[in-house]
């Protein structure tokens, strides 16, 4: 987190760069498999967008033995230097 807490200030100006995409992606990875996926999911990052100052990670999950994928976000806020992963029910809010 700390990693997240540096680059934050200058993301929540301009954008983020591709460094500070990479670094909290990783983040995002990484938060998801803590919280959300199974031991044998693999999770990868998508594509990225801003919403509200913050910028939303998606995240492609595989499930091993299942076919397709499914699809997980993460909300990164630069400021606080925070990740957490929306309820279901408050997905539809950072949608692209």
């Amino acid at each position: 987190m700390i990693g997240v807490l540096s680059v934050g200030l200058l993301a929540a100006c301009s954008g983020p760069s591709s460094e500070e995409v990479k670094t909290y992606s990783e983040a995002c990875v990484d938060f998801y498999k803590e919280k959300r996926a199974k031991s044998s999911d693999d999770v990868e990052y998508r594509k990225h967008w801003m919403k509200d100052d913050k910028i939303v990670i998606a995240l492609k999950v595989e499930r091993r033995g299942e076919s397709g994928y499914a699809e997980g976000i993460c909300v990164v806020d630069p400021e606080e230097g925070t990740v957490h992963i929306p309820s279901l029910f408050d997905q539809a809010r950072w949608a692209n």
